[in-house]
């Protein structure tokens, strides 16, 4: 039966023979639109022929796999594969001296990588932060890459993305951060656009810095810590027993500025929370909060100073 190894397909119909693992059949069923309850009952021949029959109908598709049996079948998406040890040297040649902080792996056989290197600046006296690049990418090609800026606070090793530079890759018309480092353009030249956007993002760590300051002399009312608190938890995603702790947390060292409200979200992403979707949701939420076009859109305080209390709405 299919629910046991030994289903070989012969992908568009020709000599070439392909083991399938159990994990693959199923992805298979999956990719065909056949219940699995049902597919599992045939027999291997007989699975192996419907789904080389099935395949052919298909224009494109993506095969994942590995030691030479295929794991996993996905719809292709007109993105082209990336070599995961060609990114890390693209990576690598872009700046020098990086070092690997977290490896993440998503749905969607995405891949999200933190890298730190050797630049620090401090932010205040003894509050450090060491500069990185941070990749989001998929080796079959189900996501466009994303190069955005990282930064490791090294006070309690928080993690924080920034979208000072963040830049995606377009496959006709080069990196959508719309010119300088991301401007090569065509899928032939995502080499050197990963090491130029690798590079722009690991300098832009001055912004950041400054970024961080600004939102070090944002006190937030005594008033306004709970909900601002509780908005920011919901962009971020983040509910049950985690939303408890981080709520005990502001409790015992309530956020005084908006940097203090910022970092004990991005402390979540280090330390609390488990999920590697989780985590990105929430580093996002933390990267849109810290920005300096959506922080002044957003922070109730920062509104304040603008003579309007109304919370935003998003068009």
């Amino acid at each position: 039966m299919v629910a046991d190894e030994g289903v070989v397909i012969r992908p568009g119909g020709g000599q070439h023979h392909l083991p399938m693992t159990k994990d693959g059949a199923k992805s298979m069923a999956t990719f065909l639109g056949l219940p699995w309850n049902l597919a599992a009952k045939l027999r291997q021949e007989t699975f192996g022929a419907l789904s080389t029959e099935l395949l052919g109908q298909k224009q494109r598709y993506d095969l994942m796999l590995q030691n030479g049996s295929v794991t996993s079948v996905a719809k292709h998406t007109g993105h082209r594969s990336l070599n995961p040890a060609r990114v890390l040297t693209a990576l690598e040649s872009g700046v020098k001296g990086l070092e690997y902080h977290r490896v993440l792996i998503l749905p969607n056989y995405t891949v999200c990588i933190e890298m730190v290197g050797e630049r620090r600046e401090a932010v205040v006296a003894e509050d450090m932060i060491q500069a990185g690049v941070q990749m989001m990418f998929s080796p079959i090609g189900t996501i466009e890459p994303v190069i955005r800026g990282y930064v490791l606070r090294l006070l309690c090793t928080n993690g924080m993305t920034s979208n000072t530079i963040i830049r995606e890759f377009s496959y006709g018309g080069g990196g959508g951060g719309g010119g300088g480092a991301g401007g090569d353009s065509g899928g032939s030249d995502i080499w050197p656009w990963i090491r130029n956007s690798a590079k722009a993002s690991y300098n832009s760590l001055d912004k950041i810095v400054a970024q961080y300051r600004k939102m070090m002399d944002e006190q937030i009312p005594a008033n306004q810590r709970a909900s601002m608190l509780e908005a920011l938890m919901k962009e971020a995603k983040i509910t049950g027993a985690d939303a408890i702790a981080i709520r005990a947390m502001a409790i015992e060292n309530p956020p005084q500025t908006s940097y203090d409200l910022m970092n004990l979200l991005s402390d979540a992403t280090s330390h609390l929370l488990e999920s590697p979707r989780q985590i990105v949701v929430a580093q996002k939420a933390v990267a849109d909060y810290s920005s300096e076009s959506e922080h002044s859109r957003i922070c109730p305080v920062c509104r304040s100073k603008r003579g309007t209390t109304s919370s935003p709405s998003r068009n």
